[in-house]
């Protein structure tokens, strides 16, 4: 985890900072870590830390809570609704906020996952999720001032985090999660900020030299490679897996198709944005520290 806090305040509306608040009080309360996902992730992490514009506005908040327990889930559910800061739906995993049209989808993971982290809603255990890269997501977050006033600082994953837990969720729910595609698509596009061009350059110059000191395939390949020390070896063969079959052209390239939907592809070639892919699977391909864990 960055020790470094990134301000962002006064860029969040009032509603999901108080959406926010709520739920950081009760998580302190009972002890539970937790870490914003999903979509508000990414607005945090590309318009507001990095300036690059998203696709789409979210009213959504997404938050990963790391809980031992069922029994921990259902306090802190049980605990959010009965302050009223909160109100079920028919999803376990989706809540309504009282006061403004923000859902809120809190999704466990930890030590109530089974050997292979997965997760089996009860009480009819019929909704499996995996929770596959969340621990690392969780190794990876940066702190986040969203407000100062009143003052409220989260934890949102990295770039490479986000990134694998894409990944993740788009295996994990297809064809469900198209909109986990979407988004892949556009991190892949816009890896390229200013930190990375930096490092590019006074750090990993080799790697620039090899992408022909093509800065966009060089900041994807990087992302690969950070994506990779973040994993453990069970996490990093899984993303190696998925990214090997969706790059295999002699398959059905399920996550490319899902890429281009609604015109995301926006001015790049079905070839252009295979090679992206490429590109990060080459970077989870690439040398490993001796302390990979």
């Amino acid at each position: 985890m960055s020790d470094t806090l990134k301000d962002i305040s006064g860029r969040i509306e009032p509603e999901k900072i108080s959406v926010l608040k709520n739920i950081k009080e009760v998580a302190d309360e009972l002890g539970i870590h937790f870490f914003a996902m999903g979509a508000f992730a990414r607005d945090v992490l590309f318009a507001h830390i990095h300036g690059i514009p998203t696709l789409r506005a979210t009213e959504d908040i997404d938050i990963a809570v790391e809980v031992a327990s069922w029994e921990t889930f259902r306090n802190l559910a049980d605990t959010l609704i009965g302050r009223g800061y909160l109100t079920a739906t028919r999803l376990p995993h989706r809540f309504s906020a009282r006061f403004s049209p923000t859902l809120v989808d809190i999704v466990p993971y930890g030590e109530l996952s089974d050997d292979s982290k997965q997760i089996s809603w009860p009480p009819d255990h019929d909704r499996i999720m995996s929770m596959v890269g969340f621990e690392e997501a969780y190794r990876s977050a940066t702190r986040v001032l969203i407000s100062k006033d009143p003052p409220l600082e989260i934890l949102v994953p990295s770039i490479p985090g986000l990134t694998l837990l894409k990944i993740i969720s788009w295996d994990d729910a297809f064809p469900e999660r198209k909109r986990d595609a979407v988004d892949l698509l556009f991190i892949l596009k816009n890896c390229e900020t200013n930190d990375t061009r930096t490092r590019l350059y006074e750090a990993y110059p080799d790697l620039l030299k090899e992408e022909d000191y093509d800065i966009s395939l060089a900041s994807v390949r990087l992302l690969g490679q950070e994506i990779a020390r973040l994993c453990n070896k069970d996490t990093h063969r899984t993303i190696q897996d998925i990214l090997t079959r969706e790059t295999d052209e002699n398959g059905n390239l399920k996550l490319l198709s899902q890429m281009g939907m609604g015109g995301s592809f926006r001015g790049s070639s079905f070839e252009n944005v295979l090679l992206l892919l490429k590109k990060l699977l080459q970077g989870t391909q690439d040398d490993i520290p001796s302390n990979f864990p």
